[in-house]
């Protein structure tokens, strides 16, 4: 698939069939996001990745689904309240694949008073849209869950993770349903969103 193609094409599926995804595509997929600019070149990443249908799973239950009472949309926004909120848990359960791409956290963002914490964070989110993009070209749906409340610390506890590391989102792909449900696209384009040599 052609690079802007990608670009287009990718869109966040939150409903998956139950298919495998071979491992040689998830290499590939894992090796674009390593291929990620990072802070101090350092590349101070491990990605968990849960391909084990049992572990995904067990996984889930710490994924709180949110209901939503949106009964009628009236923005794009309520129309993704809508469709993602209750799918939090179910997209975790259908996925065929979840990675959680762990960084080494050497500046918490809650006591970083220099922006020096954004660095790595920003780095780790270079990571994930690369992997994104590279599951869209490989035909595949994706989407990000942001660990909230107490999900960090127990998704930390369930995998081991040692301190120290940070998780900035779980990256779960598979092959999309067919028509999956998707939000009305905010209109995002170079003539409306970009500024020139000054605001």
């Amino acid at each position: 698939m052609e690079f802007y193609e990608v670009i287009n094409k990718r869109r966040s599926i939150r409903q998956f069939v139950d298919r495998e995804i071979p491992r040689e595509v998830l290499e590939r997929i894992l090796d674009a996001g390593l291929k990620a600019p990072s802070s101090n070149h350092q590349r101070r990443w491990e990605l968990v990745t849960l391909t084990d249908k049992n572990i995904i799973m067990e996984l889930a239950k710490f994924i709180r689904p949110y209901p939503c009472r949106i009964g009628e949309p009236k923005t794009p926004q309520q129309e993704m309240f809508k469709i993602a909120y209750p799918r939090q848990r179910t997209m975790m359960e259908e996925a065929a694949c979840v990675i959680l791409p762990y960084f080494k956290q050497k500046y918490p963002l809650s006591e970083d008073k220099n922006g020096y914490g954004l660095m790595d964070y920003g780095a780790a989110w270079a990571l994930v849209e690369n992997m994104l993009l590279a599951a869209t070209a490989e035909g595949l749906g994706s989407v990000v869950h942001i660990p909230v409340k107490k999900e960090p610390e127990q998704i930390k506890d369930f995998l081991k993770v040692p301190d120290g590391w940070a998780l900035p989102a779980l990256v779960v792909l598979g092959y999309a349903v067919k028509d999956p449900l998707l939000p009305t696209q905010v209109k995002a384009t170079v003539e409306n969103k970009v500024h020139w040599n000054k605001w």
